[in-house]
């Protein structure tokens, strides 16, 4: 009997140590995707062109790795995307001549799927001209990846919306690669950008799209500064959300902040913007500026999170 009770002690012990150590680990993989995430702003601010493919993955996998984090899962796929991240953006910072394009068809929590998509990514990287598509190749290929993790752990009914985001990257590169004029991105010289950021509850209504009357001035604004761009080479609008989902579906975030991003693309199009300028993404939740404690009550987190939920601009062309 005493016997018994030891061993039940002891595995009640062991369990409640290994949760203490995952607490632990959980902040530690915030912290780093943070500091990852700013390397990479760092490098795209500095003048890497919005096209590159390495930079492109490295944002992608932060994207997988920050929704997983607050999925709070334990595949063991955030730290496999956290470390195909840091190996690109390690290669980028340093400058290296030739940077490998392998991409892994699956990672610690994830398995292959669709084998199909995976050989048209491989016959985009192979074009001539694949320099004018690199940039939805490489969102496409983690996307593949993370679709493969999606049906990994849930199935099918939650993987098919990753898989379409891949389609629908695909799609985008075989256009650019089909229209592509310009010279190879990688040999444009760096040009000078302006980062704006716009607060997304001066914008929009609690999880809408649709633009407040109220956007009107601020916008009006961001057209004025776009305006005095000589050579206007690209308006980049990012849209960003906060954690908080009472449905829990993280995914959903990153469909409205692409939704927002488009609304205002919209506006600046109707402004005479030119629309093959304007190039708009969906960051979701994946991209923090604050971190607030999670034992706040709603309403409290709700005013924390408010710096999370913006819309930048990233003005690219000559002064």
């Amino acid at each position: 009997m005493m016997f018994g009770t030891l061993l039940l002690l002891g595995v009640l012990l062991g369990n409640i140590s290994a949760a203490l150590a995952a607490d632990d680990v959980m902040p530690q993989q915030s912290q780093q995707i943070i500091t990852l995430q700013r390397r990479a702003e760092k490098l795209a601010f500095d003048g890497l062109h919005a096209n590159n493919y390495h930079l492109a993955k490295a944002r992608t996998w932060l994207d997988l790795a920050t929704s997983e984090y607050y999925d709070k899962d334990d595949s063991g796929i955030v730290p496999a995307a956290i470390g195909q991240a840091e190996i690109l953006l390690d290669a980028l910072e340093k400058k290296q001549a030739v940077i490998g394009m392998d991409t892994p068809m699956q990672v610690t929590g994830s398995e292959v799927v669709r084998p199909d998509l995976w050989v048209k990514i491989a016959t985009l990287k192979k074009h001539a001209k694949f320099s004018c598509g690199q940039r939805p190749t490489g969102e496409a290929e983690v996307y593949l990846v993370w679709a493969g993790h999606e049906k990994a752990e849930s199935g099918w009914s939650h993987a098919e919306s990753y898989v379409r985001a891949v389609e629908d990257r695909i799609y985008s590169a075989q256009v650019a690669i089909a229209n592509c004029t310009a010279a190879p991105a990688a040999a444009l010289p760096p040009q000078p950008q302006e980062k704006i950021t716009l607060d997304s509850d001066a914008l929009f209504a609690f999880n809408q799209a649709t633009l407040e009357p109220s956007a009107v001035s601020r916008l009006d604004g961001l057209v004025a500064k776009i305006k005095m761009v000589n050579m206007l080479e690209e308006v980049k609008l990012v849209g960003h959300t906060d954690r908080l989902r009472s449905d829990g579906h993280q995914e959903r975030n990153l469909l409205l902040s692409q939704q927002r991003a488009e609304s205002i693309k919209q506006y600046l199009i109707g402004k005479g913007i030119p629309t093959n300028k304007i190039h708009t993404f969906g960051a979701g939740s994946s991209q923090p500026i604050v971190q607030c404690p999670t034992g706040m009550s709603k309403e409290k987190q709700v005013i924390c999170l408010r710096p999370n939920r913006r819309v930048e601009i990233i003005l690219r062309g000559a002064k």
